[in-house]
């Protein structure tokens, strides 16, 4: 079951996206369309952890930026989408991780593109992806979706998860050298930061000075010898999130 949120004090507006939502849906899946007219209704019901979220940018006492920081402080995995009519992303936008800007303006054809996009990624997020460790014989199965970096050992790797449904780390080590590991996994978005560490990109909620923290609030460097292929790969996985089809 999916849980969609739309926000957005124009009505019609709000009324319209939910039909076409609906439309590119069909019965092909399961959800229910939840509507907001204000910021402070949206909020008061972030509980329910939705999977997909359209805000409109421009609202009342709590606007879309507002509602989109308290909705990231509780729910990182939902699929945020920004709708405006002339407002233009400012830099702290990309801070709560949108994958769209949906102008009010779009033609019909060019409205039910972008929504089947967005209810891919919808789908797509849900759909757990795993990779298996060995270690002394013992076999396990762990979601990328935790891992926020895996570190390097003598013999093997120190993969680190962070669980978001109890804010807890945990270390699971593994047999395969960090080498082949990221090489597993490096399709997924992982890329060397150091000689010694692989990242998540989807882990990292900030970079400074070439210093990376990620979602758990661990910080890392970024070498000197690893950071123009990091900070070109990060910039291509940055530009793939918040690309808009012309």
């Amino acid at each position: 079951m999916y849980r969609i949120a739309i926000c957005d004090d124009d009505t019609l507006y709000t009324d319209y996206l939910e039909h076409k939502i609906k439309e590119v849906l069909d019965f092909s899946e399961k959800y229910t369309i939840y509507k907001y007219y204000s910021g402070e209704e949206f909020v008061e019901a972030l509980d329910l952890e939705f999977d997909l979220v359209f805000l409109d940018m421009q609202m009342g006492k709590i606007d879309g930026i507002t509602a989109a920081l308290k909705l990231r402080k509780q729910n990182q995995d939902a699929v945020l989408v920004f709708c405006t009519g002339v407002q233009l992303p400012k830099p702290e936008f990309f801070d709560v991780q949108p994958f769209r800007y949906l102008m009010k303006n779009y033609a019909e054809s060019k409205i039910n593109e972008e929504l089947k996009n967005i209810i891919a990624k919808m789908i797509e997020n849900k759909k757990e992806i795993y990779i298996i460790i060995r270690n002394d014989g013992k076999m396990s199965k762990i979601s990328i979706d935790d891992i926020t970096y895996i570190s390097n050992l003598k013999r093997g790797c120190c993969i680190h998860i962070f669980s978001k449904k109890n804010n807890q780390c945990y270390e699971i080590v593994s047999n395969k050298k960090l080498i082949d590991t990221y090489e597993e996994l490096k399709k997924q978005s992982f890329e060397y930061a150091h000689n010694s560490y692989i990242v998540k990109f989807r882990a990292i909620i900030g970079i400074k000075n070439d210093i990376i923290t990620l979602e758990d609030l661990t910080t890392l460097n970024i070498s000197r010898s690893k950071k123009n292929v990091f900070h070109s790969r990060f910039a291509d996985y940055l530009g793939g999130k918040y690309k808009r089809n012309r």
